[in-house]
């Protein structure tokens, strides 16, 4: 599958002007999962599951993004890497939505995550 939304749009100056966008993809296991690709290119977000079909994909982004007022976020040391990741849930011990990395400091992982949430608000996917 190839991403969803262009990462590039013009200003009325004619300059480009980059957005963050959605890019749907098949994992290793064949099952569907979304990204979110921050305006520098740089993958910001993963769905924690994958699923069967792209509908199922959208449903659980889409509700994510209906629900963003709800999520706590889970900050914590990585298991077998080093640094800092997040993560949120939308019900208790199922997380929906992950840090595409780890951070080396506590401060910069949650400045990601505050990120994903202002991104997650204001990019619009597009049809998949």
């Amino acid at each position: 599958m190839s991403p969803v939304a262009s990462d590039e749009s013009r200003a009325p100056d004619g300059t480009p002007e980059r957005h963050a966008r959605y890019d749907v993809h098949l994992d290793a296991e064949q099952h569907v999962r979304w990204r979110l690709i921050a305006p520098n290119g740089r993958v910001l977000a993963r769905s924690a599951r994958g699923h069967v079909t792209a509908g199922a994909c959208r449903i659980e982004l889409d509700r994510l993004r209906r629900r963003v007022a709800d999520l706590v976020p889970v900050i914590g040391r990585a298991t077998g890497a080093p640094g800092w990741f997040w993560s949120v849930a939308l019900e208790p011990s199922a997380p929906v939505a992950l840090s595409a990395r780890t951070y080396e400091r506590l401060e910069s992982c949650q400045v990601s995550y505050e990120r994903f949430v202002r991104l997650l608000t204001v990019t619009e996917p597009d049809d998949w």
